[in-house]
């Protein structure tokens, strides 16, 4: 078997993720890692070469793949160099700043006869797991509504990502998993995007309220914000035969509902009830829904080196790409119609191929 020899270009806090996960694996070899910052490497641990300078980690004979981990203004200068060294490319994401970066990021890749893809790593996380799976199955029938929302409570964002020159703010930090599990979630086109962005205690943007109208008709929900103290489920799927809730991100907490069958009329006489004179909204007894709990799915929270197994599977000629340009491309797509419908405070009609 092949391995994957890696050499991991920013070590903050991702490129320290990936060297101390994925460099666990015995089909991965952290051959060099390089950052500016010379206390940074000595956090290291192995033989990998030290670089300080990328440059130098690219003429490294012993890297086959980069893993870029800087800020996200820098990627597209070290992923255009790194093709030209021919050195196949993990990205993290954003992949880049715009649609037009990555096309030039993307086309020397091509050029130079690299392997490229975007470490889209929550494609693999449990709760995403849980709502694929369901969806597959096709347990709720017709889809009529589906909502992602992602909460925290200290409000403040953190290093580089609170300066908007270096990509900062959370569309492009959370925004573009949130987003990219909604696309491979739904099939068919966005015809219409509306957003809602806002700076509620940092320079950037660290909130937003998206929703994508599909051609067939689904309207899909995004929320995130770093200052939302009460957290709401972070699934919460409907069809026209049951409901999916999903808790939260670790999906330990959640359920499937199912009607046991409809009311063959509503009360036609006023009664007492909690929520005052209503017949639609009036109690329900208990037997009315039915409980399921949410399926197994093989995924264990926070088991990104799925995402390194595919790269590995690739490389042995076993696997498909996961995470593929076409799809990393569209993604970025949408995020500038995002920006446009926020600050706008317009819908924005999509064009063809979104």
């Amino acid at each position: 078997m092949k391995h994957l020899k890696l050499g991991i270009i920013g070590f903050g806090f991702m490129g320290q993720w990936h060297n101390n996960h994925a460099g666990t694996m015995e089909e991965v070899d952290i051959t060099a890692i390089c950052d500016m910052d010379p206390a940074k490497l000595e956090k290291a641990e192995g033989a990998m070469a030290k670089y300080e300078d990328y440059h130098d980690l690219l003429k490294d004979p012993n890297v086959e793949w980069v893993m870029i981990s800087v800020p996200n203004h820098l990627h597209r200068q070290v992923a255009l160099d790194a093709a030209r060294a021919k050195k196949h490319m993990i990205v993290e994401k954003p992949c880049a700043m715009n649609v037009a970066e990555f096309d030039e990021m993307y086309r020397a890749a091509q050029d130079n006869g690299v392997l490229f893809t975007v470490d889209q790593n929550r494609r693999w996380d449990r709760d995403y797991s849980v709502v694929k799976k369901v969806l597959e199955e096709g347990k709720l029938g017709n889809l009529y509504m589906i909502r992602s929302s992602h909460y925290g409570v200290f409000g403040k964002m953190h290093d580089w990502h609170v300066y908007p020159e270096c990509g900062g703010g959370m569309l492009y930090d959370w925004g573009v998993h949130l987003i990219d599990q909604m696309l491979e979630l739904i099939p068919g086109r966005i015809v219409r995007i509306a957003a809602d962005m806002k700076e509620v205690v940092n320079e950037v943007d660290d909130y937003f309220k998206l929703w994508f109208y599909f051609d067939h008709g689904l309207t899909a929900e995004i929320e995130l914000g770093t200052l939302l103290l009460k957290h709401m489920p972070r699934w919460y799927v409907s069809g026209d035969q049951g409901t999916l809730v999903v808790e939260n991100i670790k999906a330990d907490e959640g359920a499937l509902y199912f009607p046991t069958g409809f009311r063959p009329s509503l009360p036609e006489t006023a009664k007492n009830l909690d929520a005052g004179p209503t017949r639609t909204f009036s109690s329900k007894p208990e037997e009315a829904v039915r409980e399921e709990p949410i399926p197994e799915v093989k995924q264990k929270h926070n088991d990104w080196n799925d995402f390194f197994r595919n790269v590995i599977g690739v490389i042995n000629g076993t696997e498909e790409m996961a995470v593929k340009p076409e799809q990393v491309r569209r993604v970025l797509q949408v995020m500038e119609l995002v920006r446009r419908a926020g600050e706008s405070r317009t819908v924005i009609e999509c064009p063809e191929g979104i």
